[in-house]
């Protein structure tokens, strides 16, 4: 398979935008309250200190920066730092948090990376780091390419490349979806790269958390998600709030996700 082949392949699958845009900001009140990360308790910021990927000097882009956490964890590794997402109620949480944190060398951009301009919005060749960490915003061959057009020195994409969620994935099984274009990302965007001549290097972590929220919010929660995916009619609506409604305890809808993340670093220069 050549590059054209895999851009080809890789490209954008249909989506409703507007429910990818209510699902994010759905959860943004979980994703925009966090802690300050380090090297000491996270891996990926331990692994782009370890390899040298960002150093006082530079300037970085994070995209798909959801609530802010890595833009503003990463702040006092370099001279500014870059965010951008689609969901407006994930930049508001970003920019409350960079005043709660008083960090002042961290800026936001509420813009959709699938359709951004890379030239036309004066990012081209800007940042010494781009990385994007466990988002959709890298979803085809066109978006990983504007990672490269935006960076001058190194890029960073943390992907899931296998995820078990004891709830969303036997709400699939009820509605007949399929999700699996994460695993094909990793591997689409690891072809990409060597065929274009980038020597990426990677790191696997292994997570697991617990995700919880009450009935009547886990009902907006999985049904937009899968409409991002496609479009569900009344009757594939009420078997998902029946199926919540069934595994709720207390009120709540509790999740356990296993995760296993790879890290891909490149350099660009």
């Amino acid at each position: 398979m050549d590059i054209n082949e895999i851009r080809l392949k890789w490209g954008l699958r249909n989506q409703d935008k507007e429910a990818n845009i209510n699902l994010w900001d759905e959860k943004a009140d979980h994703f925009g309250n966090y802690k300050i990360l380090t090297r000491e308790n996270d891996e990926f910021i331990k692994f782009l200190k370890d390899e040298n990927l960002i150093k006082n000097n530079f300037k970085v882009l994070d995209v798909g920066c959801g609530g802010g956490k890595y833009t503003l964890s990463l702040s006092k590794e370099c001279s500014h730092i870059y965010g951008v997402d689609l969901s407006p109620k994930m930049i508001y949480y970003a920019n409350e948090n960079k005043r709660k944190f008083n960090i002042n060398n961290a800026s936001f951009i509420c813009d959709d990376w699938h359709e951004l301009n890379i030239k036309k919005s004066n990012l081209y060749k800007k940042f010494d780091l781009v990385f994007a960490s466990m988002t959709p915003a890298i979803q085809s061959a066109f978006t990983l390419e504007k990672m490269n057009e935006a960076s001058k020195k190194y890029c960073a994409l943390r992907v899931n490349i296998k995820r078990n969620d004891t709830v969303y994935d036997k709400l699939r099984k009820i509605v007949n979806v399929s999700d699996d274009e994460q695993n094909l990302n990793f591997l689409y965007a690891i072809n990409m790269l060597f065929l274009q001549g980038y020597m990426p290097k990677i790191n696997y972590e292994y997570k697991n958390w617990i995700y919880k929220e009450p009935l009547e919010k886990a009902y907006n929660t999985y049904i937009k998600k899968i409409k991002t995916i496609r479009k569900i009619n009344d009757d594939e609506e009420s078997k998902i709030k029946q199926f919540l409604k069934d595994i709720s305890h207390n009120g709540c809808v509790e999740e356990e996700i296993n995760s296993t993340i790879a890290t891909l670093i490149w350099s660009t220069d």
